[in-house]
């Protein structure tokens, strides 16, 4: 029997000291590529100041999600809390006291909303830049417009703290979204302006919205990163939603409800979602249908 125990206690030690050196080695692998630097400018775009442009910027502020993270008063707010994955939250973008808003310029704004990378050229943690790569001169300048005009807000921004599950999820590639910087062409060219219409092309461009949850296919499955208790994305492709038509698709999103009566569940930003003009619904609609 004791020779059990020393076995077993032997065999626990190895399993603990092989789980340590691998902790320590996710440690150092996340903590090498969470420090590289990107040789981004950022394009210095054009902000407006009349008063429809902010008020367009303050739309797309909520629609497109940015509350979710940097809160409704732009002072941050934490997000994510989990001991084994980590603590996350978005930064004060308020000119307040603990706030970003006085370094804000333009170019150093485009860095971190569309190549998700920060003032020293390091990559920001958990900025879903992918899902804002895509957007236009023009409307990442009415969303600075509004940032800027935004009342100052006294709060400290907190600093993002990475669990050793969350290390361990980025390197194996389960958590991707931690570092988007690394999924970003940053070569890529802006577009300067986009038209609104009806059109496959407006649809593609408003679904980048969703790819962060969907996925770049819009297929669904478990969102990277978010904790277990979150269900996973819906498949939200054409041979999936093909029971659903155009107006139950835009009551739904107005709503939070299905076709069948079912409420959409957390974390699916409907409320957000609900403030999309009709006609990039119907362009996302069209999009999804293809």
């Amino acid at each position: 029997m004791k020779k059990f125990f020393k076995r077993l206690a032997l065999l626990l030690l190895v399993i603990a000291a092989g789980l340590g050196a691998f902790i320590a080695f996710a440690y150092w692998k996340s903590r090498g590529r969470m420090g590289k630097t990107y040789t981004v400018q950022g394009r210095n775009i054009a902000v407006p100041t009349d008063a429809a442009s902010i008020a367009e910027g303050k739309r797309l502020f909520t629609s497109r999600g940015c509350g979710d993270c940097h809160s409704s008063d732009l002072s941050g707010m934490t997000f994510l809390s989990n001991p084994a994955i980590g603590t996350f939250s978005g930064t004060n973008l308020t000119r307040g006291k603990g706030g970003v808003g006085d370094q804000l310029t333009a170019a150093s704004f485009d860095r971190a909303l569309r190549h998700g990378v920060g003032r020293a050229g390091t990559p920001l943690i958990f900025m879903p830049s992918l899902e804002y790569a895509g957007m236009s001169d023009e409307d990442a300048g009415r969303l600075l417009a509004y940032i800027q005009s935004a009342a100052p807000v006294d709060k400290p921004s907190l600093l993002q703290k990475i669990g050793p599950l969350g290390r361990i999820l980025f390197i194996t590639g389960k958590m991707p979204m931690l570092v988007t910087a690394e999924l970003i062409d940053h070569n890529a060219a802006n577009t300067a302006k986009i038209a609104p219409a009806v059109n496959l092309e407006y649809g593609k461009y408003i679904a980048q919205t969703c790819t962060g949850c969907h996925g770049a296919n819009l297929a669904g499955g478990p969102i990277p990163g978010a904790p277990p208790e979150w269900p996973a994305a819906q498949d939200i492709r054409k041979s999936a939603m093909a029971k659903w038509n155009e107006q139950q698709f835009i009551a739904a999103i107005r709503t939070g409800k299905r076709p069948d009566g079912s409420e959409i569940r957390f974390p699916m930003p409907w409320k957000n979602f609900a403030l999309m003009t009709d006609t990039e619904l119907k362009a996302l609609w069209l999009f999804l249908r293809s």
